[in-house]
């Protein structure tokens, strides 16, 4: 009985997911940890789909965001995240990304 309960608080705990980016036109898998107030941990992006925002801005599958709009992954609370990444037409959005050969770049994003 308390094997199955720590083995559902782990699953609870720290899962990882697969998400589309709303309106940016992404899909990364994001990992997040914690149970009453998760953060995320890492945040992949998958797939970048022609036309979108994402890829007018030169976002591509492999990089990692590491920051978005100055809050730092890992550690960025989950909530906080999805509320930065939902803007407004004429607003921008900032993504610090790493790629995969390890170089960082600043993405600014404008919502049309």
């Amino acid at each position: 009985m308390k094997k199955s309960l720590v083995t559902a608080l782990i699953v609870v705990c720290c899962w990882s997911s697969q998400t589309m980016a709303a309106g940016l036109g992404l899909v990364g898998d994001v990992s997040v940890s914690g149970m009453f107030s998760p953060e995320v941990q890492e945040f992949k992006i998958k797939q970048v789909h022609p036309g979108s925002l994402a890829e007018k801005a030169g976002l591509l599958a492999g990089q990692r965001i590491v920051s978005i709009d100055d809050c730092k992954i890992p550690g960025c609370p989950a909530d906080k995240a999805r509320k930065l990444m939902k803007k407004s037409a004429g607003e921008t959005l900032q993504l610090q990304v790493t790629n995969p050969d390890g170089t960082e770049q600043l993405v600014s994003i404008l919502f049309e």
